[in-house]
């Protein structure tokens, strides 16, 4: 009887240590009583490599990039709109990045992602200067629902590339 304790015990045991040696996140966790929890979080979301293992989000291009013009803008109230659009399955989020170039007079632009059925705003990437760098809004979704692209500009209007992106 006892050997049949001691033999599960020790198989047990191998299984954990396999489990553990598996999973070095877990491993370097910290266990000391006076860390905090979201330290533990954030050491337990990261392998040695500093990589993470959360579930990435894979991007497809729906449409784009479409390049609206300083001239466009300026002649429609600093104003863009995209079509309605649905995105293909399996997608549940939406994902749009623009970029403005300028002559440096601090005009900045600004992108939103819309549910057309809703009505509600889904995503928006705040006000950000034309700098030549890519910015993006990103927000979840109903699959099946139109959505619309928005744009605004503050400032002196300046040519825009926008991209929308469909995540699975």
């Amino acid at each position: 009887m006892y050997v049949r304790k001691r033999i599960a015990l020790t198989a047990t045991t191998a299984i954990l240590g396999g489990v553990l040696a598996a999973t070095p996140a877990m491993a370097a966790a910290p266990s000391a009583a006076g860390s905090t929890a979201a330290s533990a979080v954030a050491a337990a979301h990261t392998t040695d490599s500093g990589d993470s293992t959360a579930v990435k989000t894979t991007w497809k291009r729906v449409w784009g990039p479409a390049k609206i013009s300083a001239a466009y803008l300026n002649s429609h109230g600093k104003k863009w709109e995209s079509q309605n659009y649905t995105q293909s399955r399996p997608a549940n989020s939406a994902k749009v990045t623009f970029k403005c170039w300028n002559n440096g007079d601090k005009g900045k632009a600004r992108v939103r992602i819309k549910d057309m059925n809703t009505g509600r705003i889904l995503a928006s990437s705040g006000f950000r200067l034309c700098d030549w760098k890519k910015h993006s809004a990103v927000g979840n979704y109903y699959t099946g629902h139109k959505l619309r692209v928005l744009l605004d500009v503050k400032g002196k209007a300046h040519t825009t590339d926008i991209t929308a992106y469909r995540g699975y």
